[in-house]
């Protein structure tokens, strides 16, 4: 879980349950679930938010791939040796594709404010988002998926670009 404190401790057991009881190979505290949700965002956070979810989500099968509050095995992360490369920050999303997760469960979580640390969200990291989701799909996806995807990542690098210069 990040250290940011925007994850409720008091979640942990509940994030970690599925994967101790061998009921999912990988858990993640949900935003998106019912039970789950965030604090007061600003719109343009909840649409680049929808948009990098909606991006993920042929990934992971998770409805929050871009949470930072999950739960696997050490098993799990063996399968992913020398392949796991995060180049961004979303490691979660990292681990769900490369290690092959069998089983993922989402786990409703609330997403508070900020307590400590700063954003990430800035252009260079969106950038670095995008381009761990083309080493993704292209590892997950491996034949036909280039000129999908290019179209994707284009999309939605315009997208951000326009909420960023808009807020």
């Amino acid at each position: 879980m990040d250290a940011d404190l925007q994850h409720e401790p008091e979640s942990v057991p509940a994030v970690a349950k599925p994967v101790l009881e061998r009921k999912a190979e990988f858990s993640v505290g949900s935003r998106n679930v019912p039970g789950g949700g965030v604090a007061a965002w600003a719109l343009h956070r909840k649409i680049i938010s929808a948009g990098a979810t909606l991006l993920a989500w042929p990934l992971s099968g998770s409805t929050d791939p871009m949470s930072g509050f999950f739960c696997t095995t050490k098993e799990v992360l063996a399968r992913g040796e020398n392949r796991i490369n995060p180049i961004g920050f979303k490691i979660g999303l990292e681990i769900m594709t490369r290690c092959q997760c069998k089983s993922v469960q989402d786990v409703p979580i609330m997403f508070q404010d900020r307590v400590a640390g700063e954003s990430k969200l800035s252009t260079k990291q969106n950038f670095l988002y995008l381009m761990q989701l083309a080493s993704l799909y292209f590892h997950r996806y491996p034949l036909g998926s280039f000129l999908v995807l290019l179209l994707a990542l284009l999309i939605l690098l315009l997208l951000l670009q326009i909420v960023m210069s808009v807020f």
